[in-house]
């Protein structure tokens, strides 16, 4: 029986699952059973929060036809990557989607205002995008048209190891992703925007 594409959640029978580890990520235990009846154990990675989890921002100036990425520690291949503003979407700080990611934008890349588009396709789960095979985390791509200078920034984290990178071309661009120099949720989040924007005419 041919496997058909599924993008919400729904793929399997969810039989049980049990946390096995908390603190800033949740290991879960998860089984689940498959249509022929197969029943499997899998280790589960994510934040234990409502979906969606986080917001990713393509940030592009329509004028100078570039964008502004980070450079950002990643702890977990511990190497310095390419990534576009991200963060969690705490429902505590923030009243909606779209402000955590105006937040976020605003503390990593020091730039506020702008058009706003949210990315998702038609018709999608407003859950988010799945980060990863393993992870139960979900993401909202975002693209932000034209933000300026924030000359009073949100406050980063105190972990955070970030580094701005302005007026990147599409082509410096593209390049990073081709060196494997970039995040995968940047790389979704960025074909989506370059599609976007080529779709509407802006480069």
């Amino acid at each position: 029986m041919p496997l058909s594409i599924n993008t919400k959640g729904t793929a399997a029978k969810i039989v049980s699952e049990k946390i096995l580890h908390k603190r800033y990520v949740t290991v879960w235990n998860r089984t689940t059973q498959f249509d022929d009846g197969r029943v499997i154990d899998w280790d589960i990675v994510g934040h234990d929060t409502s979906y969606p989890t986080f917001v990713i921002v393509f940030i592009f100036n329509t004028t100078t036809k570039t964008t502004t990425l980070i450079k950002e520690y990643a702890q977990g291949s511990n190497e310095i990557k390419y990534t576009c503003p991200a963060g969690a979407y705490d429902r505590k700080k923030h009243k909606s989607i779209l402000e955590a990611a105006r937040h976020e934008m605003s503390e990593e890349a020091h730039l506020k205002d702008g058009e706003w588009i949210n990315l998702l396709p038609e018709g999608y789960t407003e859950d988010g995008i799945s980060e990863l095979k393993w992870s139960k985390n979900r993401f909202i791509p975002f693209l932000c048209l034209n933000p300026v200078k924030d000359d009073s920034p949100m406050e980063r984290d105190a972990e955070e190891c970030i580094e701005i990178v302005e007026n990147v071309s599409i082509e410096s661009l593209k390049q990073s992703i081709t060196r494997a120099e970039m995040m995968l949720t940047a790389v979704q989040t960025t074909w989506m925007a370059l599609e976007y924007l080529k779709s509407h005419d802006f480069y």
